[in-house]
Parts: structure tokens; C-alpha cells; sequence
């Protein structure tokens, strides 16, 4: 487990969840963890996920945090999506009908030779440790300031000791650029 004491985290109590979130230099990106109250509430936590769930959590009120977070890093395997691009209508760049594909632009098309779309691969990266997130082939370094000064009151204490959500997020959008689970945070 990390730890991380910061009075900049954004932290918010929702109905049967936790949401911390740490921001990355700049503030236009910030990683965020969303932990159900349950040990067992991973479903129910995802089942409650909506965009304006998400987007509400790039403006949660800052507070003095002590974030206890588990080390992680998921590869999963490569993916192919052309089904599900074909599913969402998109036919003519997977050549359907026959010859209907327009790529002339990239490479000029003859009657027996032409270009189309055979196949979408999609792989993701990320890992979560002490010097930051690097996700896919992107890295984002969280640079967070310290500080000698005491607080008056003692940080609110999030330990991440169970499944739970994360995101990386762009903050003045909400949009979510990574979403992800961690069922052992082991």
C-alpha cells in the first residue's frame, strides 16, 4: 500500500461510496477512486455509474486526505472490435457492401486493388505506484505539494482495501479517459 497525506484531494461521500481524487501537474487530469462502502459492493457500485456520476467527480470539494492505495498495473489482452464498429452501422470502411470502401485519399483505388478496414485492435496499459500512472503509452507524473504546517483537524482516513473503480479523468470536461476496475487490490 502507498500513503498519501494531501489537503488537495477532492473527496466526496455518495450513497454506499467513497470518491478521492488526486490530481496530476496542471489540474487538467486527475486520477480518481471510486470505493464502495461494502466489500462486496463492486457490482452494485458499477451498476450506480452513470456520465453525470463521473463528470460530478471532476468537481468534488477539496479536503485534507490520508489515502492509503494499493500499487496496481492491469494489461489486458488485445482486443479486436471490428464486430462491434460494424454493429454501430459503421459498413462501408469494413468494405459492406463489396467495393463500397473510399480510400482513395490515402491510397489511390484500382478496379482489382483497394484499401479497407479488416480488423480494429485495442490494448490498454496502466500501472499505479509511488512515481505515478502510466497509462497506454502515455505517462502522467502526479506532482502533489507537501506541506510542515499541522492541521487542525486530523485528514479523513481512505484505506483502499477492497475491489474497487478508477478513472483518469479530464477534469474540465468530466470525461473519463481510463476506466477501470481492480477486484484484488492484493
Amino acid at each position: 500500500m502507498m500513503r498519501k497525506i494531501d489537503k488537495n484531494f477532492g473527496y466526496a461521500r455518495r450513497e454506499g461510496f467513497t470518491v478521492v481524487s488526486l490530481p496530476y501537474a496542471g489540474n487538467d487530469l486527475q486520477f480518481v477512486v471510486l470505493l464502495p462502502d461494502d466489500v462486496s459492493g463492486l457490482r452494485d457500485l458499477e451498476a450506480k455509474l452513470s456520465g453525470d456520476v463521473l463528470a460530478g467527480c471532476a468537481k468534488l470539494q477539496k479536503r485534507d486526505v490520508e489515502l492509503h492505495l494499493p500499487k496496481f498495473k492491469l494489461e489486458p489482452p488485445t482486443i479486436t472490435l471490428a464486430k462491434q464498429f460494424e454493429a454501430l452501422g459503421i459498413k462501408t470502411a469494413f468494405d459492406q457492401p463489396k467495393g463500397s470502401t473510399n480510400f482513395d485519399k490515402i491510397a489511390p483505388r484500382t478496379p482489382d486493388d483497394y484499401l479497407y478496414i479488416s480488423q480494429i485492435f485495442h490494448k490498454t496499459f496502466i500501472a499505479v505506484d509511488e512515481k505515478g500512472t502510466e497509462a497506454a503509452a502515455a505517462t502522467a507524473v502526479a506532482m502533489l505539494a507537501g506541506s510542515a504546517m499541522r492541521q487542525a483537524s486530523p485528514p479523513i482516513e481512505v484505506k483502499v482495501d477492497r475491489p474497487f473503480v478508477y478513472a483518469i479523468q479530464h477534469v474540465p470536461s468530466g470525461v473519463c479517459l481510463f476506466l477501470g476496475r481492480v477486484t484484488d487490490p492484493r
